[in-house]
């Protein structure tokens, strides 16, 4: 009896009655989509400062080069990660500069988690057991290992395909975060060198057909060596990033977004070419 009551209740209720209800909610629900853009978003306090002061400040250690180092002429800092951290500043905002901040290598996150600068540039790697800390920036260089090759001699992209050709590596050189290359690492007949550079060596005298070695020692040597060529991309992944303060996340965002312009226009690229 209730139930039927309450049906015949609910449709003699007056159509407009619904119609201005549905109105009446539709007008709070854009009130409250309106009121919610309306309140201030999250602040980076670094990038705020950047903006205000025109400064970014880059923590690094100028004690590797081509990457950084002191010019002895000049006594200026220099290197791919010095062009790299000017050039992003510049595209960052406008009339952004760079100011470079040199501190030990042991010590950039320190430096950076005390605010002595907004971010570090140092060829360092990315660590996963730092994104607890830290936030970082996409890649800008790959120093993973690659295999390096006689120029026109058949590539190689996988150390599955090397076959019985004789391969010189560094002791103790193993690629990193990668089972399966490390196993066809163990089953290979290496010969082993005391560095990279003595590795490259043996390459370009014949003592071995291909060398195994980390794509920085590779673009130095062949820089000045004609003759030997990098056989396809790294075989594992070896990212150097920029490490940032957790709160600054509108300075990554940034960050990330000219790293994607300077790749997708070859700045990154020349760089390499102008360092190496």
């Amino acid at each position: 009896m209730s139930t039927l009551w309450l049906r015949r209740c609910w449709s003699n209720l007056p159509q407009r009655r619904w119609l201005a209800t549905l109105l009446a909610l539709a007008l709070v629900a854009a009130a409250l989509w309106l009121l919610l853009r309306a309140l201030p978003g999250p602040v980076d306090p670094t990038w705020e400062r950047i903006l205000e002061t025109g400064e970014l400040r880059i923590c690094t250690d100028p004690s590797w080069p081509p990457f950084e180092s002191i010019d002895e002429r000049s006594g200026e800092i220099e290197g791919l990660d010095v062009d790299l951290g000017r050039e992003l500043a510049g595209r960052l905002a406008p009339n952004v500069r760079a100011q470079f901040v040199t501190v030990g290598f042991d010590g950039l996150y320190d430096a950076l988690q005390a605010g002595r600068c907004d971010l570090a540039l140092a060829a360092l790697p990315y660590e996963p057991m730092r994104t607890e800390d830290v936030a970082y920036s996409i890649s800008y260089f790959d120093a993973g290992p690659v295999l390096v090759g006689r120029r026109g001699a058949p590539g190689v992209a996988d150390l599955a395909e090397l076959g019985e050709r004789v391969v010189g590596a560094e002791w103790g050189f193993v690629p990193e975060g990668d089972s399966r290359q490390r196993l066809l690492l163990q089953r290979l007949p290496l010969r082993r060198y005391d560095t990279a550079e003595d590795t490259l060596r043996a390459l370009h005298s014949g003592e071995v057909e291909l060398a195994l070695v980390d794509r920085v020692s590779a673009l130095a040597y062949l820089h000045d060596c004609d003759g030997l060529q990098i056989q396809g991309r790294p075989l594992t992944d070896l990212a150097y990033v920029m490490p940032l303060r957790l709160d600054s996340f509108r300075l990554l965002e940034e960050t990330d977004r000219v790293l994607l312009e300077m790749r997708e226009d070859g700045t990154l690229q020349a760089l390499e070419e102008r360092w190496f």
